[in-house]
């Protein structure tokens, strides 16, 4: 069990990864083009239609996945915490099977997409230039798919009563530390 988990983690560290320099390109691109607008009058081609078409799909869709193993969605916990750990264990069942089913659902309907885009050759016309767009797509179903694997992997080990495996990376938040001081 623990080789799955840690194999569905290498996975969606790599997705995130891509996704985190595709950030990096982003802000190159961005940077050059505004270089190039003001210091030589000559902005690149296509800049808004990359930053909208590529980069920010892959930004906001990439780590879905990651924000999945970490239990980082959003959630009200205002009523499930005051209820029983049996009950709670339950209700975390079962928003992890519909995560699973939701996810799975969207990431064929966007694979479906993307395969007529790849099919039909989509592209945009920017600044007299034929941009191919159809790759962009693809995407969707990348991220969603991870985090259905994610959900279902944590539902399946819910009901086995065994640990996922899952090795996501340790984040700090600044703002929940404890030498925070109280205002």
């Amino acid at each position: 069990m623990q080789i799955i988990g840690k194999a569905i983690s290498y996975i969606v560290a790599a997705s995130s990864t891509v996704a985190g320099i595709l950030v990096i390109a982003l802000v190159a691109h961005v940077s050059l083009d505004v270089l190039m607008r003001f210091v030589f009058e000559t902005p690149l081609n296509a800049t808004i239609l990359y930053v909208s078409a590529f980069y920010m799909v892959a930004v906001a869709f990439l780590p879905l996945a990651l924000v999945e193993e970490k239990d980082m969605n959003l959630s009200v916990e205002l009523l499930t915490d005051l209820m029983p750990t049996k009950v709670q264990g339950f209700l975390a069942f079962i928003a992890a099977l519909l995560t699973a089913i939701v996810t799975a659902t969207v990431a064929v309907r966007t694979g479906q997409e993307a395969l007529t885009k790849y099919a039909t050759g989509a592209f945009s016309i920017e600044a007299g230039g034929r941009i191919i767009t159809w790759p962009s797509y693809f995407f969707l179903p990348v991220g969603f798919g991870l985090m259905s694997l994610v959900a279902a992997w944590k539902t399946i080990c819910m009901v086995l009563g065994k640990e996922t495996g899952l090795i996501a990376p340790a984040f700090e938040d600044p703002y929940l530390s404890d030498d925070t001081p109280n205002d």
